[in-house]
Formats: C-alpha cells, structure tokens, sequence
C-alpha cells in the first residue's frame, strides 16, 4: 500500500518530510557540537590565562630591593606618645631613643561669653590678624552679620584666613554661655598669628579678647640631644619616617626601632609559590586523563602547556648569583632550596617559612639581590613570563588568538551551513506539499469513480481493476 494522504499535515508525508529535514540538518548540530568543545577549552584557558595574571602580579611587587623589602616598627612603651609611618623604599633600619617634651601649639584667642550666638547685636566693626608672614588680614563686619556665628561664617568662608573660628559652648556662665574660639590654621612658632583687640562700634553686647595663648613649637629628645620641630607632624623625622606626636611625657624616654620584617617578606615568597602550585596544578589535571576523560574539551597532551610545566619547574632549580654590597665584595650563588622553596614527590611546590627567615635574616643583602638583582630569580621569572603573557605575540595571546579563530571559524561554518538548510527546506516543503496535492486530487477522483460506479451496482470490482488494486 502507498502513502496514505492526510490533508490535515499529520500524516505519513508530514513525518517524512519531517525526518528528511532532520538529516539535513545534522551538519549544523554537528558544528554546535563542535562549538560548544572549544567554548569550553576557551573558558578553561581563561581560568589558566587569570592564574599566569596571578603570578605576574606578585613578580611586580618583588621585581626591586625596595618592592620586595618590609619594615617593621616597635615602638615599646611610646605606642601612646607618638604614631610612625615609614616609606619602606627610602627607610632604613635603626634604633632611636625619643623623649616628648612639649607638643606644638598654635596661636588662638577665646571671647568673652555671650547670652546668644546668632543675636547680631556687636555692632558694626571689623576685625584683623597679623600672620607668620607679617601681612594684616582684615574683615569688615557690617551689622546684621555681627553675631558670633555670623563673624565665624564669615571668616572661614575666606580661603585667605589664617585662622579659623569656632563657636563652642561654655557652662561656666549659665546666662551667657557661648563664646568664640580663634585658632591659627598651622602649629609652631613659625605659624604665630597675632590677635588685636576686635573694633565693634554701636553694639547692645561687648566683644573682646578675654584670653589668648602663643603658639609653640614642639620640643623632643633624639638620642640625648634636643630638637624643636614647627609641627606635631614631622615629615623626614629620618629619611623615609614620619613621626606624629601624640603626647608629651617628659622624663619619660622610649625606644624606636625600624627592623627588617621577615615574616612579611616570607608571606611574599609563599604567595608566589602558591600561584605557581595553581599553574602546575591546573596543567597535571589535564594531563591526568582515564578511560572516561573527555580528552576534547580540555588541553590533554598539550605541548604548549608541557613545555610551559618544564621551563617553571627548570627555573626553580637554578641558580642565581650574589654579590652583597659589602667590605670583602663577597660572590654566592643561591639556589631557592636556599630560601626554603623546594619540590615535593608530588611534584607540587613547599615553602619552609621557618628556613626562609635563617637564610634572610643571616644575609639580608646577599638573599635580597639573589631574589630581586638584575639576574636573581624574579628577573628571570619575569622574562619566562613576558614570553607568556607579551601581547600580541605571547604564547597565551597565540594560543588565545587559535582558540577564538576556531569558534569564530565555526560560526561562519554554521552560518553558511543555515543559509543551506534553509534552501533546502524551502524546496523540499514545497515538493511535499505538491506531492500531498497530487495524492488529495489522486483521492477525490478514487472517490468520485467509486461512487459513480458503485450507483451502477457491482461496480467495486472493476474500480479495483481499474485503480490496479
């Protein structure tokens, strides 16, 4: 028996024409399937490009003497009298001993007490200053500004003041407890700011000066010997420290020490064989491959990768020369066994932190240069890097610039591959559609002979015969 006919496009010709579609479009999925593998091994190198980006990071904060360097502050019992701040690139290691006699101060003035800040009742007038540089500065006063907070907004609304104004409350008097406090804008002597009496005319209140103080500088100790500073911030105390005085406490000396901070210094070195662990980590897992591995979506048997593998492990077996700036200009070569960095049975990276600060703290120059001079192991480990990451032309820019082309290649393939099916699918509806056609006429007329012939009588007979049935 033929294909039936089903004018309602459920039938027999629909399925075939369905299944002859589906088999045309095979090559499209086959290329999605294609696609989305290298998607994959395009996501995986990323994640293994971001670890390179990792250890490339570190490598710049060790790449000088100054970079790799930390420096560790004790203050001993002067936590309270003073801060330290220290630019490790310019500090050097010593011990101080510091006494605080007298913190610096700045020159100001308080009023006499007034019932009501914002009352502009002190008349008309203006008031002056006599700044470090000897310059008057003055301000006019009209009368509906002449209240404490009015006299206090004009003053440090002008960028040209040499002192600022504060309002504050004082409880001494209960009936008139405001009063105005003027302050220099900088501590010492050198910052001495001179205060007249205010000149107010026509005023319900009187307004003077009822106290003032001098500006002074700081006094302090430096091992036994007396120094004044304008400030209590004394920025180049030593080359590269800063001191902030916090309090004076005469009689009471105490000790500053900078030293070298191993500990941080190791916490560098650890990190960085950490990101390494992550590198030669990540490329054993590929290699690491079963009878269920899916050897097309990961970077199994790579040489770029193994050649990758060898030439970091190849660098942390070298050595690299010393020559310390010292009296006997003495040569070394260390090797990073030296600094406590050595390869386990599984090949992964350890680091004795323990080992680490013996070597460093007997020969901190010597350990310093080995890791940090012109031919130490960050130098070289940057030009193995360089080669990786260079853009452009790098071995993780390449091998980034293979893997797009790939997808970008195979989505052109698929495109043209649509366009195909597409074709396709158009022609082979329509020659379905007029073969359905054909077999529905083909039908009617079945219908239309069976009938007349069957109105005759007997006729089913002979319509078989004639339809070859």
């Amino acid at each position: 028996m033929g294909l039936r006919v089903d004018p309602q496009g459920s039938g027999q010709i629909n399925q075939a024409l369905r299944k002859v579609l589906e088999v045309e479009q095979q090559p499209i999925k086959n290329l999605e399937g294609r696609k989305t593998v290298e998607e994959a091994k395009g996501k995986l190198f990323q994640e293994f490009k971001g670890k390179f980006n990792g250890i490339d990071k570190l490598l710049n904060e060790m790449s000088s003497v100054k970079k790799l360097r930390e420096l560790k502050i004790d203050l001993g019992d002067g936590q309270n009298l003073v801060g330290v701040t220290v630019n490790k690139e310019v500090a050097q290691p010593g011990s101080y001993q510091i006494e605080v006699l007298q913190m610096a101060e700045r020159s100001s003035m308080i009023s006499n007490p007034i019932k009501d800040p914002n009352a502009a009742n002190l008349g008309t007038g203006y008031i002056s200053f006599t700044g470090s540089d000897g310059e008057d500065f003055e301000i006019f006063v009209e009368e509906d500004q002449a209240s404490l907070n009015g006299i206090a907004n004009l003053v440090n609304s002008n960028a040209k003041s040499p002192v600022r104004v504060a309002v504050v409350k004082d409880s001494d008097d209960p009936e008139r407890p405001f009063r105005m406090i003027v302050t220099a804008k900088k501590d010492g002597e050198a910052n001495k700011v001179k205060f007249p009496d205010f000149y107010f005319l026509g005023g319900d209140e009187d307004f003077y000066i009822d106290d003032d103080k001098d500006s002074k500088n700081a006094k302090l100790k430096v091992d036994g010997f007396d120094l004044e500073e304008d400030s209590n911030v004394i920025s180049d105390f030593l080359p590269g420290v800063t001191l902030q005085l916090k309090a004076a406490k005469e009689g009471q000396p105490f000790t500053l020490n900078i030293t070298e901070d191993t500990s941080k210094v190791a916490l560098k070195i650890k990190a960085l064989v950490d990101q390494v662990n992550q590198v030669l980590d990540f490329i054993n897992k590929q290699n690491a491959i079963d009878q269920h591995t899916d050897t097309k979506s990961t970077f199994a048997g790579d040489t770029g990768l193994q050649n990758i593998e060898f030439r970091l492990r190849n660098i942390f077996h070298e050595g690299f020369s010393s020559t310390p700036n010292r009296d006997d200009d003495a040569f070394r070569l260390y090797f990073m066994h030296d600094f406590g960095v050595e390869f386990e049975k599984s090949g992964a990276l350890k680091f004795n932190e323990q080992k680490f600060n013996q070597s460093f703290e007997k020969d901190v120059d010597g350990v310093t240069q080995a890791l940090t001079g012109e031919f130490g192991f960050v130098f070289q480990m940057k030009s193995v890097m360089n080669g990786y990451m260079r853009p452009g032309n790098g071995l993780l820019a390449l091998r980034e610039g293979t893997l797009r082309e790939r997808v970008s290649g195979i989505n052109k393939q698929i495109e043209r591959a649509q366009l195909n099916f597409d074709r396709k699918s158009q022609a082979l509806t329509e020659k379905f559609a007029k073969m359905q056609a054909a077999l529905a006429s083909m039908q009617q007329q079945q219908q239309y002979v069976s009938a007349a012939i069957g109105s005759a009588g007997g006729g089913s007979n002979i319509t078989q015969q004639l339809l070859g049935g």
